[in-house]
């Protein structure tokens, strides 16, 4: 019995598809009129998809000088890694919930060359290696929560600073 081999492969005048799950970055762009600093605003995503549960985040500096950084006011979904370039900046809110699941194959959470202001939530949880790599700065006035600290160590400080004023919690 012979296979269809429409039903297997898609055919090109179909567009094509792929059954096979690619990541790639989510990049930053902001500025999507009236929302310009939403996290949950497509199109302030350069691939014009919210990131989710699988997805590296790269939040670059605004090179126009619009200041077009992203704020999270709200729960989001999670990410596997987030990176902050230098010259970027994230803000999570008094009322946002932030949370990085290194899925047990990313080795850092977060990558930090910029500025993180967390006011909400920030737990970092199933990285391979450590849970934060500090170069820029992190200031907490809100609660920041990681996972097995004493096996990969909290925050990795590379010439940056971790103002923390408000909590810190382990699990």
């Amino acid at each position: 019995m012979e296979k269809d081999m429409r039903l297997v492969q898609p055919m090109p005048q179909e567009g094509g598809c792929t059954t096979k799950k690619i990541t790639v970055p989510h990049y930053w762009k902001g500025g999507s009129i009236g929302n310009e600093h939403d996290w949950m605003e497509p199109m302030n995503w350069y691939n014009r998809h919210v990131p989710g549960w699988f997805d590296e985040v790269v939040i670059p500096a605004d090179s126009l000088g619009f200041c077009y950084y992203p704020i999270i006011d709200l729960f989001v979904n999670d990410i596997a890694q987030l990176i902050i370039e230098p010259g970027a900046k994230l803000v999570v809110s008094r009322y946002g919930r932030l949370t990085i699941d290194g899925l047990t194959k990313k080795k850092i959470g977060i990558l930090n060359d910029g500025e993180l202001i967390v006011k909400g939530e920030l737990s970092i949880n199933r990285t391979n290696f450590t849970n934060v790599k500090n170069k820029g700065l992190i200031h907490n006035s809100g609660s920041i929560a990681f996972d097995q600290p004493m096996k990969k160590g909290l925050i990795q400080q590379e010439g940056g600073r971790f103002e923390n004023y408000g909590e810190t919690l382990f699990f």
